[in-house]
């Protein structure tokens, strides 16, 4: 391992310990040892801290060191304040503290959060999270999660895109997919969802779609085909076999391959079991009565 690729691990690393709720005087005064040690850790600290910059307004963590390592740009982006009095302060932003949670191909993952809320992750599925009694905020970068809000003072808070959502005590289920379009369902309980610019209440039942485009669609889904998921199933509806092929992928790494474009337009409604895509090719062969193959660990669909 080069030192610079031990230098930006160990700067991620303080980033965490400097503002874990363990943090000691001790581990302020080791910070600042580290940061004296070479000019290359100060540059690992500022990249560290701006590729988490993406959580905006996070609690502040003072951190001693030295000098005021950051320039005026870095702590505009990465929501850095830098402070004095006795002695240089750099108060690091929290944005690292966020944890982050992620699941791989056909991986789901229960969690329960520090505050009490509960997360259920599908596979393919990341997420930031900063749950504490005073702030309650998760960023869904790509995936699906089912969420449980327990009740609160403070409202639980979803930043996914173009979208968020503010929700009181009771059931979620929100997705972003790769074009990012999103699905936000309130199963039980109430939300306020915000797309866009439009803005609206979200009832026990209902759910709000939005398209790569943002153009909003208000419906109530079958609860038998939201929660199919949290079972290793899929429930489809007149949608294209392209779409299948990419939510199948999800849950297995042999893909499924479009072999004809003509073939991706066809349509598929049902509900299926995730997981052995050489199966489920095998169904829409004889549901579709078009081709499929195994070649190279992945199946080919048509042509």
């Amino acid at each position: 391992m080069t030192g610079e690729h031990v230098s930006n691990r160990t700067a991620a690393e303080w980033i965490a310990r400097l503002n874990a709720d363990s943090r000691t005087s001790e581990d302020d005064q080791a910070f600042r040892a580290w940061l004296a040690q070479s000019p290359d850790n100060e540059a690992a600290f500022e990249r560290a801290t701006d590729l988490w910059a993406i959580v905006p307004g996070a609690s502040v963590a003072p951190a001693v060191t030295r000098t005021p390592i950051l320039s005026r740009r870095r702590v505009l982006a990465a929501g850095i304040a830098t402070v004095t009095g006795g002695g240089a302060l750099v108060a690091v932003q929290s944005a690292y503290a966020g944890t982050r949670y992620e699941t791989g191909i056909g991986e789901q993952r229960h969690i329960t959060l520090a505050e009490g809320s509960a997360l259920f992750l599908d596979a393919d599925t990341r997420v930031r999270v900063i749950a504490s009694p005073q702030r309650r905020q998760l960023w869904l970068q790509r995936g699906r999660i089912a969420l449980s809000v327990r009740p609160a003072p403070v409202p639980f808070t979803v930043e996914a895109g173009k979208g968020s959502l503010i929700a009181g005590p009771g059931r979620f289920d929100l997705r972003r997919d790769d074009a990012d379009r999103l699905a936000l369902t309130a199963l039980s309980g109430k939300a306020d969802v915000a797309i866009a610019g439009a803005r609206r209440s979200l009832e026990t039942g209902e759910r709000v779609r939005a398209d790569a485009a943002a153009a909003l669609q208000v419906d109530r889904p079958d609860p038998e085909a939201t929660l199919a998921w949290q079972s290793g199933r899929a429930a489809f509806h007149e949608d294209r076999l392209e779409a299948v092929a990419a939510e199948a992928n999800r849950y297995s790494t042999t893909r499924l391959v479009i072999a004809d474009p003509r073939t991706a337009e066809l349509r598929v409604s049902g509900m299926y079991r995730m997981g052995d895509n050489v199966a489920l090719a095998q169904a829409l062969s004889q549901l579709l009565s078009i081709r499929a193959r195994e070649v190279d660990g992945a199946v080919l669909l048509g042509g």
